[in-house]
């Protein structure tokens, strides 16, 4: 008699941490980038572009606390059984195809993109549409379409650059799940499957009859 199978929890990405090696990265490059802008330019610049960055950073400050609160809800709001099933690693063209839809239709910049692609990462959605959103987002957003390219280089223009890069998300999700079936990932639907249980048998261990 076979004992009932364990449903497993669902898998959980890894917490990144805050000083991680990007962190040191940038934080030495803009060091030395002040650095050399106070001896090649004087401190007069020095502080003027401090003082402009200062007020980018406040100015965007609110944006990017929104986005990660409108991640964490829609993380919480999404249904995982409808994103395994259209957006997760058995979905194939079609998750693909409807991945390459949304992103396209997005609106806004990263503060809008990224915690949609955190909130399906988290929900199920496996590595080939997570790469196929975020590249039709941004190689074929119709709204910068709409809003920038009609208007400055005119409708030939347009519908041959979106003709041009529509195919682009389809091969980088396909790549994406090329590269998870080689190497694995333990993002989403695309971690690896847990270990099988290796405790001995009955007929293993002399107890069958």
């Amino acid at each position: 008699m076979t004992a009932p199978a364990d449903p497993s929890p669902p898998p959980q990405r890894r917490p990144r941490k805050i000083l991680d090696a990007s962190f040191w990265l940038f934080t030495g490059l803009a060091v030395a980038g002040g650095v050399a802008v106070w001896i090649l330019r004087g401190p007069e610049r020095f502080y003027e572009i401090a003082g402009d960055d200062l007020r980018l950073i406040l100015r965007q400050m609110p944006l990017i606390v929104a986005g990660m609160l409108m991640g964490g809800f829609a993380q919480a709001l999404v249904p995982r059984d409808l994103v395994a099933r259209w957006l997760g690693r058995e979905s194939g063209w079609k998750g693909l195809l409807i991945a390459t839809a949304t992103g396209a239709m997005t609106p806004g910049g990263p503060i809008v993109s990224f915690p949609v692609v955190a909130a399906l990462a988290t929900a199920g959605a496996d590595m080939g549409a997570l790469v196929a959103y975020l590249t039709a987002w941004s190689a074929l957003a119709f709204n910068r379409v709409l809003i920038w390219e009609l208007p400055f280089m005119g409708p030939e223009f347009a519908a041959i650059r979106v003709l041009s890069a529509l195919p682009l998300p389809f091969i980088a999700g396909l790549i994406a799940r090329a590269l998870v079936e080689r190497y694995g990932t333990g993002l989403g639907s695309a971690a690896p499957p847990a270990p099988k249980d290796t405790a001995p048998s009955r007929h293993e261990d002399g107890g069958g009859a």
